[in-house]
């Protein structure tokens, strides 16, 4: 018996030796990456984004593991492409949808105000080359472009735009634009007001001073990165330039603030008697550096482990999945909005959600969650 417990001993603390050896191995520490997500009409999100494998849940199918080992596509989990998006998503204040399929990964349904069509569906690449698997499948390192795109299969191109870090007021400087898949030129590109020729290549002249942000867009592919350019007037000191005797002014920053939106007259967990339930739905909004695009709102309310939603078209609340993404409503798109409910709302819990896009495509949302009682009171 003292044998047997000697020879379990030992086997315990070779596995632990074992387990000792392989963790360090078998967890990845996260990694930060450049987002990119090109929609229909503007750019989603741009910008450096800390990610790692995780667990998504995005359907009713329930939460699933997003770490490079889906389908055994790698041997150890990681940070993702599509980790990197949901973690944009979280940064950026949009939202996106995906369907789980039994080959072991998602499928981008819509990111942002963009939704799959008949025609028209998401695809992704990573360093400007096509991803050959899904996005939960590919790993990611530090540095890597991420790039999720609209309409991606339709596209011949993925454009990618260099250029100058300074420019003076006045005086020609030369961008480049290329399809970033294999470095050709890509010619007949839009760019600050002008067209690339046969090299890829357009001037721009500049009139004022400050930062100009600068994408290349073509009807046959998916719109570049962005490209800022200080201008300076001569040596006025900005942009790194230096004025004799004086210390240099660093570059203007370039204001991306996202907007800002509140809920006014309902806090979070708020709870109301019947007779002074919400009819009046109302906030504000900070349009932030781009201005308001549209706003937009959602009322839920939730009673014996049913839903229903509000909806302006039928002036009614109309039954619908607890999880349901849609019955978003345009109320406007100034910064202050209201919308004026037929009646008082009924005794339930109900969940406001007020969605905001700004003009370059971003989206934030603001939630409270409040509840009518039966009572009078």
């Amino acid at each position: 018996m003292q044998v047997l417990r000697n020879r379990t001993a030992l086997a315990v603390a070779t596995l632990l030796a074992a387990l000792c050896v392989v963790a360090p191995a078998a967890f990845a520490a996260p990694v930060t990456v450049n987002l990119r997500v090109e929609g229909k009409t503007a750019t989603i999100f741009e910008g450096p984004v800390t990610t790692d494998g995780k667990t998504l849940t995005k359907d009713a199918s329930g939460p699933h593991a997003c770490d490079g080992t889906n389908g055994g596509a790698n041997p150890t989990p990681g940070p993702t492409m599509t980790t990197a998006l949901d973690d944009g998503a979280i940064a950026g204040g949009f939202t996106w949808d995906g369907t789980w399929y039994s080959f072991g990964d998602f499928g981008i349904d819509r990111i942002g105000p963009d939704a799959n069509s008949s025609s028209e569906f998401w695809g992704y690449a990573l360093n400007y080359q096509t991803a050959g698997k899904g996005g939960c499948q590919v790993q990611v390192t530090s540095g890597d472009e991420v790039l999720f795109g609209f309409d991606y299969w339709s596209k011949s191109a993925l454009l990618k735009l260099t250029g100058p870090a300074t420019a003076d007021a006045g005086q020609p400087v030369t961008v480049t634009v290329v399809d970033g898949q294999n470095g050709a030129p890509a010619a007949g590109a839009s760019v600050g007001g002008a067209l690339t020729g046969p090299d890829g290549k357009a001037q721009l002249t500049f009139s004022s001073t400050g930062v100009q942000r600068l994408k290349a867009q073509r009807a046959d592919a998916i719109r570049s990165n962005a490209l800022s350019i200080c201008v300076h007037r001569g040596n006025d000191g900005t942009c790194g330039t230096v004025v004799p005797g004086v210390a240099p002014v660093d570059p203007p920053a370039v204001d991306t603030r996202m907007p800002v939106a509140t809920i006014a007259g309902i806090r979070n967990r708020q709870r109301f008697s019947r007779r002074r339930a919400p009819r009046l739905l109302r906030g504000t909004v900070d349009p932030g550096a781009a201005g308001v695009h549209a706003v937009r709102f959602r009322l839920r309310r939730a009673t014996t482990g049913r839903c229903w939603f509000y909806s302006t078209v039928q002036e009614r609340f109309r039954r619908g999945r607890c999880d349901a993404s849609w019955f978003l409503y345009r109320v406007g798109n100034r910064p202050t909005w209201e919308y004026l409910l037929p009646a008082r709302l009924a005794p339930g819990r109900y969940v406001l959600d007020v969605r905001v896009m700004d003009r370059w495509g971003r989206e934030v949302n603001k939630r409270v969650r409040f509840t009518v009682l039966r009572g009078r009171r």
